[in-house]
């Protein structure tokens, strides 16, 4: 959904987009490549999701597309082309084959980056970043822009149901059992969405997967969303998706959360099970149509493309003389 969310951005801002990915891609683009079939993708990924695919180059999955991507780019590339990237080490070996081009990943919210040139999804993780790989200097040709989405995809509802919804996936970090053990000690009605059999939820109801506009559907009907990753998270896209219906987000304090909830004006941003279980409690404090206001000021694609456009536009300095034309 980011890639596709990407392109329509790129295509909106008059950009010549070529998307090389797997069959059946629907999103916006001048050109879409196939690099990979849907069936080698299944058989190489085995049950795991593509969007949780190991950054490593070193998978079949990766080798295979990556070969495919390097010719068809070659056949493609014009000069001061960018070659841009959201697959981290794993396609290292495209940008290698091409370094003509200048290669940006846009939007990191993963742990092997490797270009020059980097958008982060967050402040936390840029930080975090610099800290796992040792950089210590900050770098002129990064930002952070947050990963960004269409507010007309999103209900909204101000007069919520009286429930509370999980949203992720069934394992331990991502926090369901102590959504669970919050509700249950509320006494609070529970619904529970997401995949995985690692961590199954304890306590509510279980609607397991579930299409895109029927999740958003019964997310905006909650009182709130509960996120309560325990690692760090780089963004966590249903924090705001939620806030993007208007429903607040009961989170963990730390991460891209710190960023995206604003404690006590869009959620609660939790330490322990009791803190957890007083933002049930106090969840109706929460005004939701500043929640959705401050979603769409913050996260909506209308904020997200002049801030692409600026980014781009200061790496073709670079193109253009470097460093000295910074001083023209």
């Amino acid at each position: 959904m980011c890639t596709m969310r990407f392109a329509k951005l790129m295509k909106g801002l008059g950009h010549h987009v070529i998307l090389y990915g797997s069959e059946e891609n629907e999103a916006p683009c001048d050109e879409f490549v196939s690099c990979i079939s849907k069936a080698d993708q299944e058989t190489l990924l085995g049950e795991s999701e593509y969007q949780h695919a190991a950054i490593d180059d070193r998978y079949p999955l990766w080798q295979m597309a990556n070969v495919k991507m390097a010719i068809e780019v070659k056949r493609r590339k014009q000069p001061k082309d960018f070659l841009c990237m959201i697959g981290g080490a794993s396609q290292k070996y495209v940008s290698d084959a091409h370094k003509d081009l200048m290669c940006v990943e846009y939007s990191i919210g993963y742990e092997g980056a490797f270009s020059e040139y980097r958008v982060y999804e967050s402040q936390i993780w840029r930080h975090w970043m610099h800290g796992h790989q040792k950089m210590g200097d900050g770098r002129f040709f990064d930002a952070v822009i947050p990963v960004f989405f269409d507010p007309e995809d999103f209900p909204v509802c101000y007069e919520p149901e009286d429930y509370f919804v999980y949203c992720g996936r069934y394992v331990t970090r991502k926090g369901v059992a102590i959504a669970c053990e919050a509700s249950k000690i509320a006494g609070v009605k529970l619904k529970c969405i997401g995949h995985s059999k690692e961590c199954l939820p304890t306590y509510g109801e279980n609607l397991g997967g579930v299409p895109a506009h029927v999740r958003n559907d019964v997310i905006s009907k909650a009182k709130a969303v509960f996120t309560p990753t325990m690692y760090v998270e780089p963004f966590c896209c249903v924090a705001v998706e939620a806030q993007m219906c208007g429903t607040p987000v009961i989170s963990t304090d730390f991460g891209g959360f710190v960023e995206t909830v604003e404690h006590g004006k869009t959620g609660y941003r939790c330490n322990y099970l009791g803190e957890f279980v007083q933002a049930i409690k106090d969840i109706d404090k929460i005004d939701r149509r500043y929640v959705r206001h401050r979603a769409v000021e913050k996260y909506s694609m209308q904020v997200a493309a002049p801030l692409y456009q600026q980014y781009f536009d200061r790496l073709n300095l670079l193109w253009n003389g470097g460093w000295n034309s910074l001083h023209k």
